[in-house]
């Protein structure tokens, strides 16, 4: 049951807009335990803590009783004002992150998961997963390069700044094991583009398109042959 978007305003006196004043969630997560605790804090004073640690009250169906529809409106009303505190209490980078999720209790409970690791070993996770992605048979190339987007950020946000260059070309390389992307690739390095992380979602979102899509996986490799220099052979223009 979709609840109908109405501006969320928060008052000047209310405990959010305390909170919100006050704290403010780092990047890196550095001040996390602080902030989370300052916030369980102000939100049970208030009788408001379920919102962030319980799960959402489940959609109403078309059984659902007259107080359960109306519990479900209340809980989504609430729920909104304290997602939106919590964005509001973060750096930007991080309220980014925030878009996609559509209750507090998501909000809590992503970075409740990120920053309860120490900051060495989110760094870790983020390196390997950046370093070990591969575009698969049938995934989406925007999800698989969006995904990479948000490694590179971690790491961003963690002190670890990776050359753009270098993770263009960790991107291009996660794109070999799937057909159609060979010749982006080569054309992509011949032209001697420069774009950036994501400059480069478009066009190969558009290459997708004009292949049909990602069909079937084999071994890349490149034509090439020796006329006093190295040369590649390729077939059409990017």
């Amino acid at each position: 049951m979709a609840i109908s978007s109405q501006p969320v305003t928060i008052s000047k006196d209310s405990w959010l807009r305390s909170f919100m004043d006050k704290y403010t969630l780092k990047a890196n997560g550095i001040n996390f335990k602080d902030w989370e605790e300052q916030l369980c804090i102000a939100v049970e004073g208030n009788g408001k803590l379920r919102y962030l640690v319980e799960p959402p009250i489940a959609i109403p169906t078309t059984r659902t009783s007259t107080a359960a529809r109306e519990a479900y409106e209340e809980y989504q009303r609430e729920s909104l004002v304290i997602k939106n505190v919590l964005i509001f209490a973060m750096e930007s980078s991080l309220q980014k992150q925030c878009i996609k999720f559509s209750n507090a209790y998501e909000v809590f409970s992503r970075f409740s998961t990120m920053f309860s690791k120490a900051p060495r070993i989110l760094q870790y996770d983020a390196a390997v997963h950046l370093f070990e992605a591969n575009l698969k048979d049938g995934q989406s190339v925007s999800s698989h390069v969006l995904k990479m987007i948000e490694y590179v950020e971690t790491l961003d946000e963690l002190g670890c700044k990776i050359p753009e260059e270098l993770v263009v070309d960790r991107v291009l390389h996660s794109l070999s094991q799937v057909k159609g992307f060979t010749q982006f690739r080569v054309n992509y390095n011949m032209a001697n583009m420069k774009k950036s992380l994501h400059e480069l979602h478009s066009p190969l979102v558009q290459a997708e398109k004009d292949v049909g899509g990602s069909v079937s996986t084999r071994e890349d490799v490149l034509n090439i042959k020796v006329k006093g220099k190295d040369t590649f052979k390729r077939s059409g223009a990017w």
